[in-house]
């Protein structure tokens, strides 16, 4: 009772057993009682009728016990039971069983057999040779006048016989059904074990970090619902054994970039380069770059931290639009000039007061800003636009950059995916726009964007208007 399969076939087969068993009791009783005992009764009947009737035909037999017992010899060849003959006194005249002795007048009341025109009675013993079927029918001849009264005898013994042949059918089709149904149910448990033991296999196997195949889909619809449940579950591992990898590598890569720049110039600092003040501007301004990058990177972790634990804490405020946006972009606009980009703000006077967490909105402003400056050539254009649409303020950024080639564009938003070199997204961890979308989506916002590979990109973000600007 240990094992789910031999729960499960006791609970297959044992009702099963119980509802053949109990249909085969009923099945036998309905059978003897409905249909074998009323056709045996009226088949002694008919019989006895038929006997009274040919009976008639012959008046002489009572005429005396040598002449009847001459009429039943003549007839025991071809009769079924055993025939006894009385007169209207209740005098035993003859029978075609010698062993059958009618010698007490009292045995039978003639007057129940004249009134009933039939009477059948049933003798039972201890020893079914000895239990008895009586039927008495009066005999009349031509005008309806009562002649005598004639007895068939039929020993249950071959009424048995035939219930007890009866029962062996019943009993062989019952246990054909038993054998199939138990059958059927051990398939059925051995099935259903099978699965959920691959189940638990699989699922043993992701605990102790070993390589998984995804189990076959197999069994009932719900085995076959948790079969897909798991499956998710290992491809969202291997998903995130990937991302983890990705992580590592990324975080050597771009951690090692900057630190590789810092550490030549302050070697150069310490060797006397801060001497020469042009040097010493030259080597800071690298320095402090990339330190910005190295902060940008944190900035990114940081986001990254704020996914895997499923949501952004924000710390929200009533902010003027007209008065934060374009303060936002002093760094920005100035970067983008120095590396030949030309720069448009497009910014409506009109915006209204939002309710938003200003330091993670800018990191999301700022991500899609720094991505716009990395990705445009020089003597592109970068725009950054605003305004209000219906109930909802938009942000755009849009760039005339190398644009996002059709095949990376469903990948966009991806934690980690960065695109073939030459392509948007052939540097970084791959986390900005993610986190910008995360940290929109977080201000009850979108972020939408369109892209035509060559061309240029454009991102933006929609914001819902407080409920006293409507």
């Amino acid at each position: 009772m240990r094992s789910l399969r031999t729960r499960l076939l006791i609970s297959h087969s044992l009702p099963l057993l119980i509802i053949i068993f109990l249909t085969g009791f009923a099945l036998d009783y309905v059978v003897e009682t409905r249909i074998l005992l009323p056709s045996f009764a009226d088949e002694l009947t008919n019989e006895a009728r038929l006997l009274a009737e040919l009976t008639a035909l012959h008046p002489d037999i009572w005429d005396g016990t040598q002449e009847t017992q001459a009429y039943l010899d003549q007839l025991e060849p071809i009769l079924t039971p055993s025939v006894s003959i009385f007169d209207l006194q209740g005098n035993f005249l003859g029978s075609t069983d010698p062993s059958l002795k009618f010698a007490d007048p009292a045995a039978i009341r003639l007057e129940d057999v004249f009134f009933k025109d039939i009477l059948i009675q049933t003798a039972y013993s201890r020893h079914l040779k000895a239990s008895v079927v009586d039927v008495y029918i009066p005999v009349r001849d031509d005008t309806g006048s009562l002649m005598g009264v004639i007895q068939t005898t039929y020993h249950l013994e071959d009424i048995y016989g035939q219930f007890l042949a009866l029962r062996r059918v019943i009993i062989g089709v019952l246990a054909v059904g038993v054998f199939f149904g138990t059958g059927i149910a051990l398939f059925l448990a051995v099935n259903l074990s099978r699965a959920l033991r691959q189940i638990t296999e699989s699922i043993q196997q992701l605990a102790a970090g070993k390589e998984v195949a995804s189990p076959k889909e197999q069994g009932p619809e719900e085995i076959r619902d948790l079969i897909r449940t798991v499956n998710t579950l290992v491809i969202r591992l291997r998903t995130l054994e990937t991302t983890r990898r990705k992580l590592l590598a990324n975080l050597v890569h771009e951690l090692g970039r900057p630190l590789g720049a810092l550490l030549p110039a302050v070697q150069a600092l310490e060797s006397g380069a801060v001497e020469d003040r042009n040097l010493r501007q030259d080597l800071l301004a690298g320095m402090e770059d990339e330190l910005g990058t190295l902060r940008r990177l944190l900035d990114d972790l940081t986001g990254l931290y704020d996914q895997s634990v499923g949501s952004f804490v924000l710390e929200s405020k009533l902010v003027n639009l007209n008065e934060w946006l374009p303060n936002l972009f002093h760094t920005q606009r100035e970067l983008a000039r120095s590396k030949g980009v030309h720069w448009q703000s497009n910014l409506s006077d009109k915006l209204p007061m939002v309710k938003i967490d200003p330091d993670r909105l800018a990191q999301a402003i700022g991500n899609l800003v720094s991505n716009a400056i990395k990705f445009t050539h020089k003597g592109g254009t970068i725009i950054v636009e605003a305004g209000v649409q219906a109930n909802e303020v938009w942000i755009r950024v849009q760039d005339t950059g190398s644009g996002i080639p059709i095949e990376d564009q469903d990948f966009v938003f991806t934690p980690f995916f960065r695109g073939h070199a030459g392509t948007r997204f052939p540097q970084g961890m791959g986390l900005g726009l993610s986190i910008a979308r995360d940290l929109v989506a977080a201000h009850h916002g979108r972020l939408e964007f369109e892209s035509v590979p060559g061309e240029g990109s454009c991102f933006t973000i929609w914001l819902p208007k407080p409920p006293e600007e409507k």
